[in-house]
């Protein structure tokens, strides 16, 4: 009887690595896809564009040029956008006074830990400089520094371009995060690069040293999700700002990190490192490569933890913003995470009786739930309570309507720009 149990057992767990093999497979597979719809839509939207050109070109009527939107809600949110900007000069000046503060701010602990979180703050703060949209406050993205005179400009946003379609009237935290997109990249504000570039040379030296074989589960954690995105910015450095959805996936698995004298990309890291349990044996490797297999051996955690969906950003429009992660805080951050993610991606209508889901959660739904009625039900619980109920309220329907007529999927947007926590 034992024996036959112990067969059972052998038979479950090597179907459980064929099914792990397969999932694998298919969120290879997804990023092809959305690589396809991305690319169909953006010739779809060039083409218009010149029909549209070509039309007002032979108006010749000068009022028409000058017919503005009446919109009640565009007319509000132009309104909350023009709240004063302040001039990027204002951390010119705090730059000069606070380089030792801020040189002192990396060189605390040498942990893993302390090293991925100084490596992701050095990148975000190399890309805001280069950002043109408002000033950059120091304090708030190196709190190890005094505060600047004066803060960031306030500049209420729309991430996910849901505040015009739908009637979501709070997108929360969301509407606050500083925005970095290639239009707003200016490679001339080279004022601090060359000691940033420094600091950032050190910084990943220490990472090749790495000793991570006596890290708990949550300090994994928080150092894989800090160096997915440091990974990926790094590379946008070194590379350039991707102007293709296929120059994005190649980046994602061709630039690497030295993580303890190992060659990571950013695939390897998301699949085989944070979703991945590193306790899965394969009975067939040959959809794998070497160092996939390497790093889901070596680094891969106990327990796969599908909140890092919303931890993760690979530069892409559609991608969740970008903060960093502690390891004493990490498990609340990830919550936090998703409930803001959430309540900025998801568009609610309850005249349309329409509830719009992002790409990225329809890819990953069977992380959270067994089936899409369950899927929306939980979405629903993560959103703030009275938005909830109304997202409810667009779901409920007569017994013969099916669940599809409620719910639409926005396409992943490829195009490059990073949202960050001020």
């Amino acid at each position: 009887m034992t024996l036959e149990l112990l067969a059972e057992v052998a038979v479950l767990e090597e179907e459980v690595a064929k099914l792990e093999e397969q999932v694998v497979q298919l969120r290879k597979n997804q990023y092809e896809e959305a690589i396809h719809i991305s690319f169909f839509k953006k010739n779809l939207e060039n083409s218009l564009d010149i029909q549209e050109t070509h039309k007002e070109s032979k108006n010749t009527n000068p009022n028409m040029n000058n017919h503005q939107s009446t919109h009640p809600q565009i007319k509000m949110f132009k309104t909350l956008s023009k709240i004063s900007q302040i001039e990027y000069t204002a951390s010119e000046k705090c730059m000069d006074t606070r380089k030792l503060q801020f040189e002192k701010g990396f060189s605390g602990d040498d942990g893993p830990n302390k090293i991925s979180e100084s490596i992701l703050k050095c990148l975000m703060f190399v890309f805001a400089r280069m950002s043109s949209n408002s000033a950059l406050k120091m304090s708030e993205m190196l709190p190890s520094l005094a505060p600047c005179e004066n803060p960031w400009a306030m500049d209420f946003k729309d991430p996910y371009d849901i505040f015009y379609e739908f009637e979501n009237t709070d997108i929360g935290p969301y509407k606050y995060l500083y925005e970095v997109e290639a239009k707003t990249i200016d490679k001339n504000r080279t004022t601090i690069s060359v000691f940033l570039a420094q600091r950032l040379k050190i910084l990943l030296g220490k990472l090749a040293l790495v000793d991570l074989t006596s890290v708990t589960h949550q300090e994994k954690l928080a150092f894989w999700i800090n160096i997915y995105n440091s990974c990926l910015m790094n590379a946008f450095l070194e590379h350039g700002i991707p102007d293709t959805p296929e120059r994005v996936v190649e980046l994602m698995q061709e630039a690497k990190i030295n993580v303890g004298g190992h060659l990571l990309n950013a695939f390897s890291i998301e699949h085989f490192i944070l979703r991945l349990p590193c306790h899965v044996k394969y009975t067939s490797t040959k959809g794998f490569k070497d160092d996939e297999l390497s790093a889901r051996n070596t680094f891969g955690l106990e327990l796969s933890e599908p909140l890092v969906t919303f931890s993760l950003s690979c530069g892409s429009w559609s991608s969740p913003a970008v903060r960093v992660y502690t390891a004493s805080e990490v498990e609340s951050e990830l919550e936090v995470a998703k409930r803001e993610y959430l309540q900025a991606a998801v568009g609610i209508s309850t005249t349309k009786q329409l509830l719009m889901i992002p790409k990225l959660l329809d890819w990953y739904m069977f992380d959270f739930a067994k089936d899409m009625e369950s899927f929306l039900d939980w979405v629903c619980l993560q959103l703030p309570t009275e938005v909830g109920k109304v997202a409810m309220t667009c779901l409920e329907r007569k017994p013969s309507e099916p669940l599809s007529d409620r719910v639409r999927v926005s396409p992943y947007e490829f195009h490059f720009r990073y949202l960050f926590y001020k």
